[in-house]
């Protein structure tokens, strides 16, 4: 590990809130070899600040993506409840209804949604040609 990747690690570390943990995580990502940031090798590395970013909330999973890209197109359609929040029974209703999968948004896997969020967008280019 690099100088600035241990720095790097250092910062995701103390955003994540888990300084405390470090030689634990440290440990589970060597394989139980060490609980040294300085020795872990290339590979062990790169997952560890990839671990590290979505626990500091500076990466986002692709799954957390789709489902929010779906979520914000109907925040946009104004699919929402009284203060804002996006009507989830009615983005689950739609899920169920012309999904094909028959399962609310939460239930979907991860290989399924890049279908449901083109599926989506569909009806939100609607909603805007309507506009």
């Amino acid at each position: 590990m690099t100088a600035d990747q241990i720095k790097l690690c250092r910062t995701l570390l103390a955003k994540a809130g888990l300084n405390a943990h470090k030689e634990a995580i440290v440990l589970s990502f060597s394989d139980e070899r060490t609980t040294s940031l300085t020795a872990l090798n290339q590979a062990e590395t790169e997952a560890l600040v990839k671990y590290l970013q979505v626990q500091s909330g500076q990466f986002e999973n692709p799954r957390t993506k789709m489902v929010n890209k779906i979520l914000s197109m109907a925040h946009e359609m104004h699919w929402e409840l009284p203060g804002g929040k996006v009507n989830m029974q009615r983005v689950n209703n739609w899920c169920l209804r012309y999904s094909g999968k028959n399962k609310p948004l939460d239930q979907f896997k991860y290989s399924e949604l890049p279908a449901l969020v083109t599926a989506f967008e569909s009806v939100y280019r609607g909603f805007l040609k309507g506009i």
